[in-house]
Formats: structure tokens, C-alpha cells, sequence
């Protein structure tokens, strides 16, 4: 007998991280979201020196500044930082132009986490060109990462006032209300966000995630095969299918969706401790064991990992005796 109730791995909310989405699980709940696209937006200039002769005719940047620019377009890390706050302290670029330089260096904070620093740039963005979606797109994504989820949602609705057809901004801003616990919300962005792309993978997954959160396991799994179909690699959809089975009770496809989450992701911890409850509900014990003991080895800071370890042990040790 299991001496205690199981629960599934659950996530711990993530702030501040990121792609192929910000891996954020429900809270109170053994789902992960798929990371909402946090690929930044970039600005880039054209071929340069062309660039050069036309603004140079126009009496503009000298061409310090302009290879300033053309670094914080196209470098990356420090050196594009530096070239982009170079550019701004020159005086020299306004409007459209000094908007994509706040922009790129926002982007460039953003990879290294400097988060505040990022939404203070995309701010200047906004403020020199109101207009540019990108800017309150990625600023909705730091503010996301943040923990921000109003200020995220408000920066996605207007990347979609500005433009409607932004089916990232829609699965983004699903995310959001997921996380604030607005199901129906989540859902209504993810259809949409599948309406405008229907190849969207993650709009998929996430909209699963949703469908758990509403306790609909058999919608939830219908949209993980969707996204399987679209991505037979995509890891996290076998993980939250195997997830809604267990949840179910049906112990060996969720079993299944584990191995595959596990031989696509040798290093994908949650399946571990899931696949070992799922064992552990079947009474293999032994394999229950190994797992627990595996995702104790990838996550030793998690004293669920010992905890189960022990308790598999005691009932292995219970059933020996018994013999």
C-alpha cells in the first residue's frame, strides 16, 4: 500500500527565463505551459553602405554612428549594447530609426535577463515611435517573465490593436490568463491564435494545458495530438498527454508518452518523477524506484525525489517480507 497520497511533479513558476517558450506550470498543477514565443523582435538596417551614401547626401549620421547602428543591428551581448548606447548618447538618430536602436538593445538585455533594463527600452521604443509593435510585443514578454501577468496582457492586447493578425501576441496573451487562472480567456487567444496560424504548435499544447485546468482531459488530449502531428519531437506535448492519461487512470499510455518525452529529452526531469508514480500505481516498484531515483540525480534540490525514493523502498522492503 502507498503510505501517502502521490501527487504529480509539479513545475515551480519560472521568472525571468525563456524559448522554446517561458516553461511555466499552472500553479497547483503538474502542467507546463509551452513556452510563449519569446524569440525577440529585431530591427535591422538594410545593406550598409548604400544606407550610408543616401543619409550621407541627407546630412546625416557621420559614419562612427552609422557602424554604431549597424553593430547593435546585426552583433550580439556586450559588444551590441555598447554600440546601441553609442548610438542613442550620438544624438544623431530619432523617430523610426532611434526606436529600432532602444528596440535591438532591448532584445540584447532581454538575453541576459536584465529584465528591467529591457522594459525600460522597449519603453523608449514606444515612446519615440508609438506604432512598433515589436516593442510592446517583447515588452509584454519581459513583463511575462517578470511575474507581470497585467502588464503582459495589456502590452499584448495592443500589439493586437495595432496588428490583428499577430497570432503570437493571441498565444502569448493566452498564457497570461492561464497563469492568472482565466481558463475560458486562455482558450478564446488560443483559438484564435490557431484560427490565424493553424500550424501553430504551441497554441495547440498550451490550449490542452487550458483544457486541464477546466478538468476537459479528453479535449486536452485531442489538442496534444494535434500538436504531435505538427511536431512529433516536441517533448513537453508527450509529457502533459501522459499527464491527462494518468490523470485518467490509464496507466500504460501514460507510461508511453513518458518513454518518448524520456528518449527525446534524456534529461527531461518531470517525466521521471511521473513515469515513477504511474509505475508506482501499476505496483512495479523496482521501475518506480529508478525513476525517482533519476529524477533525484537531475533534480537533487527537490526533496520529493528522496521522499518517494524512501517510500517505493518501504513498500519494496514491506512486499519482501511478506515473502
Amino acid at each position: 500500500m502507498v503510505n501517502e497520497p502521490v501527487e504529480l511533479r509539479r513545475r515551480p513558476r519560472r521568472r525571468g527565463s525563456a524559448p522554446r517558450g517561458m516553461a511555466n506550470g499552472y500553479p497547483g498543477s503538474s502542467r507546463r505551459l509551452r513556452k510563449p514565443h519569446v524569440m525577440q523582435m529585431r530591427s535591422t538596417l538594410c545593406r550598409l553602405f548604400p544606407w550610408l551614401t543616401v543619409m550621407a547626401l541627407a546630412g546625416g549620421p557621420t559614419v562612427a554612428a552609422a557602424d554604431d547602428v549597424d553593430t547593435c543591428a546585426r552583433q550580439s551581448g556586450d559588444a551590441a549594447i555598447a554600440a546601441c548606447s553609442r548610438a542613442i548618447a550620438s544624438g544623431e538618430f530619432s523617430g523610426e530609426e532611434l526606436a529600432k536602436i532602444y528596440l535591438n538593445r532591448g532584445v540584447e538585455h532581454r538575453s541576459k535577463s536584465e529584465l528591467d533594463s529591457a522594459i525600460a527600452d522597449y519603453s523608449e521604443a514606444i515612446r519615440v515611435d508609438p506604432r512598433r509593435v515589436a516593442a510592446y510585443f517583447n515588452r509584454g514578454n519581459a513583463w511575462q517573465a517578470k511575474g507581470e501577468f497585467d502588464r503582459a496582457a495589456a502590452d499584448y492586447s495592443e500589439t493586437i490593436r495595432l496588428d490583428p493578425g499577430h497570432a503570437r501576441a493571441y498565444n502569448n496573451r493566452g498564457v497570461t490568463w492561464s497563469e492568472k487562472g482565466a481558463a475560458d480567456r486562455a482558450i478564446a487567444d488560443y483559438n484564435e491564435a490557431i484560427r490565424l496560424d493553424p500550424n501553430y504548435v504551441e497554441a495547440y499544447s498550451n490550449r490542452g494545458n487550458a483544457w486541464i485546468a477546466k478538468g476537459d482531459r479528453e479535449r486536452a488530449i485531442g489538442d496534444y495530438d494535434s500538436a504531435l502531428r505538427l511536431d512529433p519531437k516536441y517533448v513537453e506535448a508527450y509529457d502533459n498527454r501522459g499527464d491527462a492519461f494518468l490523470a485518467k487512470g490509464d496507466l500504460d499510455s501514460a507510461i508511453a508518452d513518458y518513454d518518448e518525452a524520456i528518449r527525446l529529452n534524456p534529461k527531461f526531469a518531470k517525466s521521471y518523477y511521473n513515469r515513477g508514480v504511474a509505475r508506482e500505481k501499476k505496483r512495479s516498484l523496482p521501475e518506480a524506484l529508478s525513476d525517482f531515483e533519476a529524477y533525484g540525480q537531475l533534480v537533487p534540490s527537490d526533496p520529493d525525489g528522496p521522499k518517494s525514493m524512501a517510500r517505493v523502498k518501504t513498500e519494496l522492503s514491506a512486499m519482501t517480507g511478506r515473502r
